[in-house]
């Protein structure tokens, strides 16, 4: 009877071990498929040319492009797929040529802007506020310490003329 009993309560805990293995298994799947999702977003930015249309205060006020605090985020951006982005004046003059990546949760951009000889002049990181395929918002601060003042920068991307 002794045994009976062992083997059954051997038996018991396998399926009790099995039911939470599989409820384990339920949760990870969907957090693997919103990773996914999000690492994806940088996607939308490729094969495209993207004008600046507007920039807006942390009031949603436009903000001049003309404004010197935002100026020179106006213009056209195409980013490759191998890495490598460059970057246009409204007038369509290459002011800008480097790298770019999204971080991997998405939330962040970073830019290297290089000189011909593929120097680093600088580094960038900006918060990604929407990255859709009709529409892309990045966050700047014009004074990095504070995070109450902010430049929400708006791109869409540019149609057939």
């Amino acid at each position: 009877m002794k045994k009976t009993t062992m083997i059954a309560g051997i038996i018991a805990a396998a399926y009790s071990f099995s039911a939470l293995a599989a409820t384990a298994d339920a949760q990870v799947t969907p957090l693997t498929a919103t990773a996914q999702k999000t690492a994806n977003t940088a996607d939308y930015l490729i094969g495209k040319t993207w004008v600046t249309t507007e920039a807006l205060d942390q009031d949603g006020k436009a903000i001049p492009a003309t404004d010197e605090s935002v100026a020179g985020f106006f213009g056209l951006a195409n980013y490759e797929k191998d890495g490598s982005v460059k970057m246009y004046t409204p007038e369509g003059k290459l002011k800008l040529q480097g790298d770019w990546s999204f971080s991997a949760d998405g939330k962040t951009r970073t830019l290297t802007g290089k000189n011909d000889k593929g120097e680093v002049l600088f580094t960038r990181v900006v918060e990604n506020i929407k990255v859709a395929p009709d529409e892309y918002i990045y966050r700047v601060y014009p004074k990095p310490d504070d995070k109450s003042h902010y430049a929400d920068i708006v791109h869409k991307p540019k149609t057939a003329e």
